[in-house]
């Protein structure tokens, strides 16, 4: 039997050597891997944001909500057939696709499989369609009407609906389907005069990415919609309730809430000294402008025009308007929009341009050396009419302060809002006027502003502007049904506004936000209303997980 000893002990030292040799191998494999592997954090599910609300809300119904506090909430909760990104452009929502009949005047939309209500139900064509009947409805006092009462609604199946227009296409129509929609299955039986009554407007019942928790008259609590596309990373989002925008400030320095969903370009410095919060910066909505009456005996002359614009320093508006928490603007399109081309030539600040122009309009400069001029006998004299806000009126004078460096003598003059639109600017009363025009929503067709059929008082063409070519190519622009066509129409509005130069553009006030900076995730993109400030609030996190991947050679 003694043989068998060295067999076994010759087993026993092969296995050992191979065991070894495995545990070498691995080890080898632990260390190359260690060398290249990569551990990243990764967003995950989880955690809360606190943040202030001025006021409580109206109604949390996308039809009816006005104020900034249910529209927010109406951002959160509610999901249209479409949403825009941070640059406008009108993408996928409830819709997943759509196509534009030839004629530009039908759009059919194919809603998305698998999109539910807050309460399990399946979203579907008839939701549209009771919502949009709603919208057309004569009864309807909310402000989609006048977009909505001529629009032919059809249901071609249960998640197919065809929209059409009863004249002639429309390219901006495209956007008003970001209006949320509205549960069929909850409200179908309620018709728009009892709407606005309903308990449905506390106990809203959404598709959008959060769900109402809980709604008391000082807090709101948001919960993740779990089934939405994309589900959003963070668990809650709760609404403490303020006054208003100066006593969230407050309640943010206190550590009451963890976010100020505005902050005014006077408060900067004070929250910017904030530990653990960021401001955030987006381009608004807004273009404060110059305007030109057109008609009147001095600016109907281009080079004059051209010489006021020269003579305006639009960085030093800023800086004095609002402490540079504003960006230029170059044009009557948004530079934020996908219609801006950067490549139209706009008049700079040139002060010896500016008088050079005025003197071949023949704006002869004082013999006796004064800052005036004149023109056979005649002075050069006008008017800067503007609201009587701190801001505008900070405008005015600087702008005073500019064109009387060049010659031109200015005198301001204010009054208040509502008697600055009604009593000067639409019955065309003024010579010079700041105001300020807000855009309607990201679509960037200014047709009611700057087409000639438009002139005030009965439309919204202040300075009485009318040029054909810039005409021929907004008509265009609003007919076009493919993307390439209104960019070329747009680009050819701005080169005739440009040359003509009915009003100057002077600066875009930016929208300024501020947010715990344990909140990740948040992108900025064009602004139009507070709420738009959550567009990509699916992608906000709080936690983190790891992960473990090959690094990248």
């Amino acid at each position: 039997m003694s043989p068998a000893r060295p067999a076994a002990g010759r087993r026993l030292l092969t296995q050992l050597a191979i065991a070894l040799t495995g545990i070498l191998i691995v080890g080898a494999l632990l260390g190359s891997f260690a060398q290249t592997a990569e551990i990243t954090e990764a967003p995950d599910t989880g955690g809360a944001y606190v943040e202030g609300l001025a006021g409580f809300p109206q109604a949390i119904n996308p039809v009816l909500a006005s104020d900034d506090a249910s529209n927010t909430l109406v951002a959160l909760l509610f999901d249209g057939l479409t949403r825009t990104d941070g640059q406008g452009q009108v993408v996928p929502g409830l819709a997943s696709s759509w196509e534009v009949a030839p004629d530009g005047r039908s759009f059919t939309f194919h809603m998305r499989a698998g999109a539910r209500w807050h309460d399990g139900t399946p979203v579907t064509a008839e939701d549209a369609v009771y919502t949009y009947g709603i919208l057309r409805d004569p009864a309807y006092q909310g402000p989609y009407g006048a977009q909505w009462r001529d629009v032919n609604v059809e249901k071609v199946d249960d998640r197919t609906v065809r929209l059409s227009l009863p004249k002639d296409a429309f390219a901006p129509f495209l956007e008003y389907t970001t209006v949320g929609l509205l549960p069929s299955h909850i409200l179908g039986t309620v018709g728009a005069r009892d709407l606005a009554a309903h308990r449905f407007n506390i106990k809203p019942v959404g598709s959008g990415p959060y769900l109402l928790k809980e709604l008391t008259p000082d807090r709101i609590t948001l919960e993740a919609f779990r089934d939405h596309i994309p589900a959003p990373f963070l668990g809650r989002i709760i609404f403490r309730i303020y006054p208003n925008y100066k006593t969230i400030l407050t309640a943010l320095e206190r550590d009451e809430v963890e976010g100020a969903p505005l902050v005014d370009p006077g408060d900067v410095e004070r929250v910017s000294g904030l530990r653990d919060v960021r401001i955030y910066d987006s381009p608004g909505n807004t273009v404060t402008m110059l305007f030109m009456n057109v008609s009147h005996p001095v600016l109907s002359d281009k080079l004059m025009r051209l010489a006021v614009a020269s003579a305006i320093d639009r960085q030093r508006l800023m800086e004095v308007a609002r402490g540079g928490r504003a960006r230029k603007a170059d044009g009557p399109i948004l530079p934020s929009s996908w219609a801006y081309d950067a490549t139209v030539k706009r008049p700079d600040y040139d002060p010896a341009r500016a008088r050079q122009l005025l003197e071949e309009a023949g704006w002869r400069a004082d013999g006796t050396g004064g800052p005036g001029r004149a023109r056979d006998g005649e002075p050069l004299r006008l008017v800067v009419l503007t609201n009587d806000r701190p801001e505008r009126l900070a405008v005015a004078t600087e702008i005073q302060k500019q064109l009387v460096a060049v010659g031109i003598d200015i005198e301001i003059q204010a009054t208040g809002a509502c008697g600055l639109v009604q009593d000067f600017l639409l019955p065309r009363k003024y010579e010079l006027a700041v105001y300020s025009w807000d855009f309607n929503g990201f679509d960037p067709d200014p047709y009611s502003l700057w087409h000639s059929t438009q002139a005030a008082p009965n439309g919204l063409n202040i300075t009485g502007w009318g040029n054909r070519k810039a005409d021929e190519a907004l008509e265009r622009g609003r007919r076009a049904t493919e993307r390439a066509e209104r960019v070329k129409a747009y680009a050819d509005f701005q080169t005739a506004f440009a040359d003509d130069i009915p009003a100057m553009p002077l600066y875009l006030p930016t929208y300024e936000y501020a947010i715990s900076t344990k909140i990740r995730g948040v992108k900025t993109g064009a602004v139009a209303n507070p709420p738009d400030r959550f567009r990509n609030v699916a992608e906000w996190y709080a936690k983190t997980r790891r992960e473990v991947s090959a690094r990248r050679s």
